[in-house]
């Protein structure tokens, strides 16, 4: 489990938002963060703490909120809508305006956790007037009042006269891979004071540590009601990250586990990839799993983070390499001519106008093995631009990618699509792109229709296939693309990911600089070491 502040300061410094003011913001946040495991062992990060990051960021960062920033966001003066206004401010973090609406969600959260849970007060010690005072006031008519208007709001109380915790309702965000979603909880843990108790985890770490007090109280009556009750008294607000449920021995237990967790008062914040009515899909014994999602409805608010914007995997490198926004092909033709042009000044071997090297792209023809040539509709110094269909769907092979690696270090591909049954002998050819130009360290830059795990999501092994007959039988609607079902393309659609992935890294530029262009490695060297010393 992730608990300590300066681990979740780290991680949004170096997060994908940094792409938009990372060089300003590198030489501003305090280094030396820590992590720490275990459940039992919680840490809160406290907004005091965070205070002097915030005001470094504001230090190096335009004053002015962008126009159309939401005001209730810039007006706040504590809470995650607090710190997300000052990044924003400082220019570490895009403004996002579907991230803006998760902020504001969360910020309610806060709002509702701070009445639940105010700061302790101080006693003057004066007389024992004020003492006299505060315990009438406690057990006044008003408290029921103020306990029915908190209900109305999703806050139920945050005392009964025992003692016991009312339950504030949370919120379950979910969303696509790299939306923001963990950043954005994150910041909410960064705010939280220590009367919130908050811990941050896992949800394959929370359930891990779960199974293991199970087992260590199985004489107990009923073992799962401790178990639940132990975490309950020590946590107020649970931050779980990737609820994500696969394996049956969770999904059976899920239910009492968080049911116990509710009626005790905790609150769930909480990130997945998945809807609740699509968590455990297809799962064994699933029946028995649903009214944990009843239950989860009712206890959070439900947020989709749809977004166009794949931030996590374009963090490493500011420049960026993987353009998905509705702007993306002409992101990707300026990211194509910086570097044709950046080639053009770094090498002087380059020869005549056939290879672009007036300052603009022109079409070149490049021989490849046996004879045979390749026509490269857009090239300028050492990089070529085409389009997905120029690629992949003409009959090239292997020797082709072979000749264009061997002749251009940074190739731009466009309107690469999702692939599924219609397309599927393009998704080999793709592959095979990928797979020589990832050997070659060549820089790949692309122009796509989703994530890297968005385009395959309609590539299926035989397996997974008969996993979802039975919900296809059960569906009469049949939308979408039909799936292709190939064990082989499944199998090496994880490597192409994995690739695409890693091709966006800094640490694969610096590869691919040291082959092709040299004289950028020390200054990529030197981003590698500030953000490594963000973390």
């Amino acid at each position: 489990m992730h608990s300590q502040k300066a681990v979740l300061l780290a991680r949004q410094a170096g997060s994908p938002q940094a792409v938009f003011g990372l060089a300003r913001f590198l030489a501003a946040v305090p280094t030396g963060s820590q992590q720490t495991a275990g459940i039992s062992t919680s840490s809160t990060a406290h907004a005091a703490e965070a205070a002097p990051a915030a005001a470094a960021a504001a230090a190096v960062g335009p004053a002015e909120l962008p126009a159309g920033f939401p005001a209730d966001l810039a007006a706040a003066t504590e809470g995650p809508a607090a710190l997300y206004t000052e990044r924003v401010r400082s220019g570490l973090y895009r403004p996002d305006a579907l991230q803006q609406v998760t902020v504001s969600r969360l910020q309610t959260v806060y709002q509702d956790l701070r009445e639940a849970y105010p700061p302790p007060q101080r006693r003057s010690g004066l007389t024992l007037v004020d003492h006299v005072e505060t315990k009438q006031t406690r057990s006044s008519w008003f408290d029921g009042i103020s306990m029915l208007l908190r209900s109305q709001s999703g806050l139920q109380g945050s005392a009964g006269p025992h003692g016991q915790r009312f339950h504030v309702r949370g919120l379950y965000m979910y969303g696509g891979v790299g939306c923001g979603k963990t950043m954005l909880m994150d910041m909410l843990v960064e705010a939280a004071p220590r009367e919130f108790q908050v811990e941050r985890v896992h949800f394959h770490d929370f359930m891990l540590d779960i199974h293991s007090r199970l087992r260590h109280v199985k004489e107990e009556a009923d073992p799962l009601k401790h178990v639940a009750d132990s975490v309950a008294e020590t946590i107020k607000v649970l931050a779980l990250d990737e609820l994500f449920v696969t394996d049956v021995a969770d999904a059976m237990i899920l239910h009492r586990l968080f049911g116990r967790l509710w009626d005790k008062g905790l609150t769930l914040v909480g990130t997945s990839n998945r809807a609740p009515d699509a968590l455990y899909e297809g799962g064994l014994q699933r029946q028995l799993f649903l009214p944990f999602i009843h239950r989860l409805k009712e206890s959070c608010y439900i947020h989709n983070m749809q977004s166009p914007v794949y931030y996590r995997r374009l963090a490493h490198h500011a420049r960026g390499t993987y353009f998905l926004t509705p702007d993306r092909t002409a992101l990707l033709h300026e990211a194509f001519l910086q570097a044709g042009q950046a080639s053009l000044k770094h090498n002087s071997s380059i020869q005549g106008a056939s290879a672009g090297a007036v300052g603009h792209p022109s079409p070149v023809t490049i021989e490849v093995a046996m004879g045979r040539l390749l026509h490269v509709s857009q090239a300028l110094g050492s990089a070529a631009m085409f389009s997905f269909a120029e690629l992949c769907d003409r009959p090239l092979a292997a020797a082709d990618y072979i000749a264009l690696a061997e002749r251009f270090h940074t190739v731009a591909v466009a309107d690469v699509p999702r692939f599924d049954a219609a397309n599927r002998v393009t998704a080999y050819r793709f592959i095979t792109l990928v797979d020589i130009l990832y050997e070659a360290r060549v820089r790949l830059l692309i122009s796509g229709d989703g994530t890297p795990f968005e385009l395959f999501n309609k590539v299926l092994s035989q397996q997974e296939a008969r996993s979802l007959d039975s919900r296809a039988h059960e569906s009469s609607s049949g939308s979408g693309p039909e799936p292709v079902v190939d064990d082989h393309l499944a199998f090496t659609k994880d490597r192409t990911i994995s690739r695409l992935t890693e091709m966006q890294s800094i640490e694969y530029q610096i590869q691919h600089a040291k082959q092709h262009v040299p004289q950028l490695v020390l200054a990529l060297k030197d981003m590698q070491l500030q953000q490594q010393q963000q973390r």
